[in-house]
């Protein structure tokens, strides 16, 4: 928002849905807000389609819904994503099928077709869900500051560390499976000579089970963050869906070798940088990680700077203000006609799920 706060009036107004109960009213304060800022003469960006876009597809200007992860999913097993749970899933694809333009922040939201877990419905991305192929779309990626996100040359590396920050996961709660957390733990007891940190607990004791080779640490700022990153030398994202993960991006960026499941953006993230765990197989994934421990320290460097270089020249941050600002000017009186051709996808998704990837 601050980006966009050089070129345009920005007025924030933010839903929450839980607890349900609260939702009708918090709804009608919505409605009562998009009155009062007069929504007919403005345009709305909504993060996520679902129950705080709905009002704003009818009352708005126009309507940029940016398609971030969990609004494009249905993983009923774990009860993640928008569409496995019927009433917000109703309300995502009313709110989806009605915007202006739909704003994935990867083409693969849109539609796509997973093979990496059993566990999780083969067809996933709004098309798979929602009748939206009639509604135009752009791809437009997260940007990343690659001047804070960066490696520190006096910061010594570990070459046996591996970072994970899933959030605040615990053993009974749907993040645990999610975010590839019961494939951590089994990776680490097979490989005791390796050390694993998972980032982000609300109670840093949850794991009481876990092998000693894994530390928990609860929610750190970005500053430690940071630090925690350049002191390591490989970062895991074995999650079941992702949109484009925050954290990948910035422990890229800071030098961090990658290992990701073949989900979503994430192959298409690290491509020729890290490596891709194509099926959620611990036997697998030991042996990449036992692989990337065998590099040398030479090999270790070459990859690290290439992580960094794929992040920073891809995702920059002012690419995807400067896209976001052609959107919003493109139609209104003095705006400007021309968008990064390299951001456009103006069509329906496919019928058919774009192919896997790869290494």
């Amino acid at each position: 928002m601050s980006g966009l706060a050089a070129s345009f009036e920005v007025r924030t107004n933010e839903l929450r849905a839980d607890p349900a109960y609260l939702l009708p009213l918090r709804l009608f304060q919505q409605f009562i807000w998009l009155i009062r800022n007069r929504s007919w003469t403005r345009d709305c960006i909504c993060h996520f389609s679902g129950y705080h876009a709905v009002l704003p597809t009818l009352l708005c200007r126009r309507t940029f819904i940016i398609l971030a992860g969990s609004d494009c999913a249905s993983i009923p097993s774990i009860g993640y994503g928008a569409h496995a749970r019927r009433l917000l899933g109703r309300a995502t694809g009313l709110a989806a099928s009605g915007a202006t333009r739909l704003l994935p922040v990867h083409e693969r939201l849109m539609r796509r077709h997973q093979t990496y877990s059993d566990a999780v419905p083969s067809e996933q991305g709004l098309a798979a869900f929602a009748r939206v192929d009639h509604v135009p779309w752009t791809v437009v990626p997260y940007g990343f500051d690659a001047s804070f996100w960066c490696p520190d040359s006096t910061v010594d590396r570990d070459p046996g560390l591996f970072v994970c920050v899933p959030g605040p996961v615990a053993p009974e709660n749907r993040l645990h499976a999610l975010k590839g957390i019961d494939l951590v733990l089994k990776i680490a007891e097979r490989i005791p000579q390796a050390r694993f940190l998972v980032v982000g607990l609300a109670d840093t004791a949850a794991y009481k089970s876990a092998s000693p080779n894994v530390e928990f640490i609860g929610r750190l700022p970005p500053e430690q963050l940071r630090d925690l990153y350049r002191s390591s030398s490989f970062h895991l994202q074995l999650s079941l869906s992702e949109g484009m993960p925050n954290a990948l991006c910035e422990a890229m960026l800071c030098g961090c070798i990658p290992l990701v499941s073949a989900v979503s953006s994430m192959p298409d993230i690290v491509r020729g940088a890290g490596r891709i765990l194509e099926r959620k197989d611990v036997d697998q994934a030991v042996r990449i990680c036992i692989e990337l421990l065998a590099m040398t320290a030479e090999q270790r460097a070459i990859r690290s700077h290439g992580s960094r270089e794929r992040i920073r020249a891809e995702f920059p941050m002012n690419r995807r203000i400067s896209t976001l600002t052609c959107l919003l000017n493109e139609g209104t009186p003095g705006g400007r006609s021309s968008w990064p051709a390299r951001s456009t996808q103006d069509r329906p998704p496919s019928r058919t799920p774009p192919p896997s990837t790869g290494r």
